[in-house]
């Protein structure tokens, strides 16, 4: 009886651990082309283009208003914490002005906001993008 508790109780414990990680969410891999909107504070629209290049955690490439007017990134992260796909980094733009992206993977779009402290006055835009096609 020993040998069968010794034997059933790793098996168990080995069925169990197995079963928690197929209820995991799966790693997202952001590399590609989004495209879609930046929305400032006012209302003003404007479109939003990244191409994200996506190795492990780290994130790099371009974004900007279009596919012509693009600047590179910095400080790109992915991180999933409780089946939330986080998306951050940086994008200095040409005037030296250093906006911060904070985006959540959201039923296949990336969406949040960029940021940026110009002149000491903070400034807020929505960014909705989806893969394009």
């Amino acid at each position: 009886m020993t040998i069968r508790k010794t034997f059933v109780l790793p098996v168990a414990l080995l069925i169990a651990v197995s079963s928690l990680s197929a209820f995991q969410a799966k790693p997202v891999d952001v590399t590609g082309v989004w495209t879609g909107t930046f929305t400032r504070g006012e209302g003003e629209q404007s479109e939003a283009y990244l191409d994200l290049k996506q190795k492990g955690a780290d994130v790099t490439g371009t974004a900007g208003p279009g596919a012509d007017r693009q600047v590179p990134i910095s400080k790109g992260k992915v991180t999933t914490v409780k089946d939330v796909t986080s998306v951050t980094f940086e994008a200095t733009q040409p005037n030296g002005l250093v906006l911060s992206f904070d985006l959540k993977v959201v039923e296949g779009r990336l969406k949040g906001k960029a940021s940026a402290d110009a002149n000491g006055e903070k400034r807020e835009a929505a960014i909705d993008v989806g893969r394009a096609k």
